[in-house]
């Protein structure tokens, strides 16, 4: 009875081993990669922006008391004249407006480990006039080693 008792707990055992070295590990390029994955207007004019993103080191987002801007958003309108998206210029600062928000994730509970998830940014003015109605946003993101992501263009989003 021993000897068939030590034979199945080999099996089990062997079994148990094979299946665990069969498991893929997750791993994911240390610079963070982004993909979007929605748009929602809220009444008013603002909007949340939902992107997904990778990181191998698990280094997204500012800590603690870090008010480093680590998501960037660049807001694109359609021109009604040439139809062509547009950037919106802001002549006081002789530049396109570029948004940065603070992302803050957990402290260290993802340091050196691969992660993914989803970011949600509450746009506060998500266009400069109601009579636009064809907007894009083109967005990026920092980890703390001040790895750049890909740079992420939203599809053409119609606006109420």
């Amino acid at each position: 009875m021993k000897r068939y008792f030590f034979k199945y707990l080999l099996f089990l055992s062997i079994l148990g081993v094979f299946i665990y070295s069969c498991v893929k590990k997750t791993s994911y390029p240390t610079v963070p990669e982004i993909t979007y994955k929605d748009f929602i207007p809220f009444t008013g004019d603002s909007a949340d922006i939902q992107v997904k993103f990778t990181d191998g080191d698990g280094d997204i987002g500012a800590s603690g008391s870090d008010s480093t801007r680590t998501f960037w958003v660049t807001y694109y309108y359609r021109d009604t004249i040439t139809n062509k998206y547009v950037a919106y210029y802001r002549p006081l600062f002789n530049d396109t407006l570029r948004t940065g928000y603070i992302i803050k994730l957990q402290d260290g509970a993802y340091k050196g480990k691969p992660i993914s998830g989803e970011i949600s940014v509450r746009l506060q003015q998500y266009r400069h006039s109601k009579k636009i109605k064809h907007v894009k946003y083109v967005m990026y993101l920092f980890d703390a080693a001040g790895n750049k992501s890909n740079v992420l263009t939203s599809p053409e989003l119609t606006v109420p």
